[in-house]
């Protein structure tokens, strides 16, 4: 298990979103942006079960997140950090999402937060490997 470092933990902590990368069938990258949350030392994210990204990860777990910082390094790059990792489909917690939901939008229950439609899921990341240009990769 990789434990996140702290510089990872506050960016992870902010409402920075994530571009998650799945594989399709055929090995093309499907990518969306979701919202996510740091629990403990994995990553938890909500979707459709039916949804290309579910099914992507039920059929091949390894997914990437790509989220992006506010600062740039003192070389001018833009601080991001990236995760590798593998996924497991879980039944909704509500807690979670709800939690989720305050980080990205100060309200307890948003409206569009999956515990609200019937095939929702969550999706835990089990960190395989952290990199990107930051300070967790100092």
């Amino acid at each position: 298990m990789i434990s996140i470092p702290a510089p990872a933990q506050a960016l992870l902590g902010s409402d920075a979103v994530a571009h998650v990368w799945t594989r399709n069938p055929d090995g093309s990258p499907q990518v969306s942006v979701v919202w996510f949350i740091a629990h403990g030392d994995q990553i938890w994210f909500g979707t459709d079960a039916n949804s290309r990204k579910a099914k992507n990860l039920q059929r091949d777990p390894e997914v990437i997140l790509s989220i992006e910082d506010t600062e740039r390094n003192d070389r001018g790059f833009q601080r991001h950090l990236v995760i590798r990792g593998t996924a497991t489909i879980e039944p909704v917690n509500h807690d979670v999402l709800d939690h989720m939901a305050e980080q990205y939008s100060d309200l307890a229950h948003h409206p569009l937060v999956e515990h609200n439609l019937p095939n929702s899921v969550m999706v835990r990341v089990q960190i395989d490997r952290i990199s990107g240009e930051g300070p967790w990769t100092d």
